[in-house]
């Protein structure tokens, strides 16, 4: 009877050892394909970590991770579920939370992702990419009080912060604030140039008929990206309010053949 159970463990340990090895292996491809971009088949080498060892300490992880690569490749719902199961066994993870407030703004799930990024701020209060996008989705909802708050208590936390300066021109054009917000988008262009920022202060400008600094800042972004409809649409506005009724219809023209819908392109000219 003895000899029957000193076998017995040997062998029990060998299956936990042989199973311990395949997990790490399963693991080790998730890594591999992760790292070549290839989510359907780390999405498969996941799972089968997941069957083999259910129970293991990194498995909140695991279907952190799963749940990323599925959100890679559309599955919003599957990826919805895992960083759900995820945080009902790790329920202040931080990176989690962030994961599927994000997997709710591209599901244009707003409340619910403010819901999250607040749970965040709930466990740091000073986590500035929480209050930056939480200020972000506070402008979209239209609590204009709670945005502002957001946005300065990121100035408190790092008065010359990028986020603190972008949230501030949001809000402060929002606002119909222009003088401010062009001054915001300023420090922006000067320490970070982007299209974004030059075609928002051109729609400052244009807001504010000072025509000649819209022409420049959409110039500028043109010259980075031709190709940008937007930017064509703002130059059809410059155009129209110059008396220019040819060229902007030119230039919606051309808005819509670089992927800017007709109604969108015709809506957005009969704002003013």
């Amino acid at each position: 009877m003895k000899r029957f159970v000193i076998v017995l463990m040997v062998f029990t340990t060998f299956i936990v050892c042989a199973a311990g090895k395949w997990y790490y292996s399963l693991v080790d491809s998730a890594e591999f394909y992760i790292g070549g971009h290839e989510w359907e088949k780390a999405e498969y080498f996941i799972q089968q970590a997941l069957r083999v060892e259910p129970d293991n300490q990194n498995t909140s992880l695991l279907l952190s991770n799963l749940a990323t690569v599925q959100r890679y490749q559309g599955k919003w719902q599957d990826a919805l579920k895992n960083y759900t199961i995820a945080l009902f066994m790790t329920p202040n993870a931080v990176t989690l939370l962030k994961n599927r407030a994000s997997l709710y703004l591209d599901m244009d799930s707003i409340d619910k992702a403010y819901s999250d990024y607040s749970k965040v701020l709930e466990l740091d209060g000073n986590d500035i990419e929480a209050l930056y996008n939480r200020g972000i989705l506070a402008l979209e909802k239209k609590q204009m009080e709670k945005s502002e708050a957001d946005f300065q208590k990121i100035k408190d936390i790092s008065p010359n912060s990028y986020f603190a300066y972008n949230g501030f021109a949001m809000w402060n054009k929002a606002n119909g604030n222009y003088s401010k917000a062009i001054e915001n988008y300023g420090i922006i262009i000067k320490e970070r140039p982007s299209i974004n920022a030059l075609a928002n202060r051109a729609e400052c400008y244009l807001a504010l008929k000072q025509l000649n600094n819209a022409e420049a800042d959409i110039r500028n972004a043109l010259e980075t990206d031709p190709h940008n409809g937007f930017l064509y649409l703002l130059r059809a506005k410059l155009n129209r309010l110059r008396f220019e009724n040819d060229a902007a219809r030119r230039d919606v023209e051309i808005a819509m053949e670089h992927g800017v819908d007709e109604s969108v392109a015709k809506s957005f000219l009969e704002k003013d």
